[in-house]
């Protein structure tokens, strides 16, 4: 499989193009040049045309492609290629190793946003690189219906909601309408905005069920879209 036009785009569009080298970091080994192409063959001072970038672009893509193809051990759509390609392209194939090693698609899309930090230290530029990717890889998401293996709420699950309620209804959420939230047991905004949505699909009818908030009613509505 071959990146889609959308796919480089997107590495294009968090990578830039510098036509001179630098170091993003001084600790770095090597130099940096072009969409982020990094290694001993990039010297200090070194330039070079669009048309170059472009090209270690392409060459480039061709190991990430190939790393893909070797560790994903379940069928992918183009979307989610590209999406593991990107991931690939930023964090290595090393790390691509182990974000695949063992974990099915939906385990893969959890994991992928935890892909945040460099030094320990979280970074606003790799969360919002990761979300990216992650809400692209899921647009394809067949996720498993039924059987839900968290514990169905005896109490209604709102914002900042903990624990097993909010992974049950994230997972419910993600089994009736592929939002893709990560299962990570904290009802947070983007949790509420699904619940919401799906609410109003459920209920068209009823712009009071519309609250954000999964009492009996919704949970029903839920267990019935699985």
């Amino acid at each position: 499989m071959k990146t889609s036009t959308a796919g480089i785009n997107l590495i294009k569009q968090f990578e830039g193009c510098r036509l001179t080298a630098y170091k993003p970091v001084p600790t770095e080994k090597y130099w940096t040049i072009g969409y982020g192409h990094y290694g001993q063959d990039v010297a200090p001072n070194m330039t070079i045309t669009q048309a170059q970038a472009e090209i270690m672009l392409g060459i480039d893509l061709v190991k990430y492609e190939q790393a893909v193809d070797h560790y994903a051990i379940f069928p992918l759509s183009q979307n989610q290629f590209d999406a593991l390609v990107s991931f690939a392209y930023n964090c290595g194939t090393g790390n691509l190793q182990k974000l695949l090693a063992g974990r099915n698609a939906l385990q893969v899309a959890e994991a992928m946003l935890k892909y945040n930090k460099a030094g320990g230290k979280v970074l606003n530029g790799l969360t919002k690189r990761r979300q990216t990717e992650h809400d692209l890889f899921c647009k394809d998401l067949i996720l498993p219906r039924g059987g839900n293996p968290y514990r169905e709420p005896t109490k209604n699950v709102r914002l900042n909601s903990k624990g097993n309620d909010a992974r049950w209804v994230q997972y419910s959420l993600n089994c009736a309408g592929h939002y893709g939230l990560i299962i990570d047991g904290i009802a947070g905004e983007k949790t509420i905005s699904a619940l919401k949505d799906f609410q109003q699909k459920a209920f068209p009818n009823a712009p009071n069920e519309w609250d954000g908030i999964c009492g009996a009613k919704t949970r029903e509505a839920l267990k019935q879209a699985q």
